[in-house]
């Protein structure tokens, strides 16, 4: 009888520690919120954050702006910046990426330029559809 009073307390010992072993949880949140109007032009927010189970934090926020003249152009631009924090110390990383892109009513592509960190990445004139 004794060694079954022994057995329940180490098995309850054991489950009571048992969610201090337990690994982390994921987290995502995202919230997004967009205006337009009759003409076409909206502008669109959208943020998002998440922690994945090694502890990594990613927090994303990005603006889409688009504006759409009388004569159908449009031009839309990207801004978005995604900031990586993982456990530690001083290694969090922030990118910050501007995509704008010009075009015409018909779809054709006028200007396209995309900056990664104040590098320009693409930059093209021609028009393209």
């Amino acid at each position: 009888m004794n060694k079954n009073y022994i057995l329940l307390a180490t098995v309850a010992a054991f489950t009571m520690s048992a969610p201090v072993f337990a690994a982390d949880k994921e987290k995502f949140e995202s919230k997004t919120k967009i205006e337009a109007d009759s003409k076409g032009n909206y502008d669109k927010k959208t943020e998002t954050e998440s922690t994945d189970t090694a502890g990594t934090s990613t927090s994303t926020k990005q603006k889409v702006d688009v504006d759409v003249d009388a004569n159908g152009n449009v031009d839309k631009t990207v801004k978005t910046v995604e900031t990586k924090d993982p456990k530690g110390l001083f290694n969090k990383t922030k990118v910050k990426t501007t995509d704008t892109e010009k075009a015409s009513a018909d779809g054709t592509v006028m200007k396209h330029k995309k900056v990664v960190n104040g590098h320009t990445e693409v930059n093209t004139t021609e028009s393209t559809k």
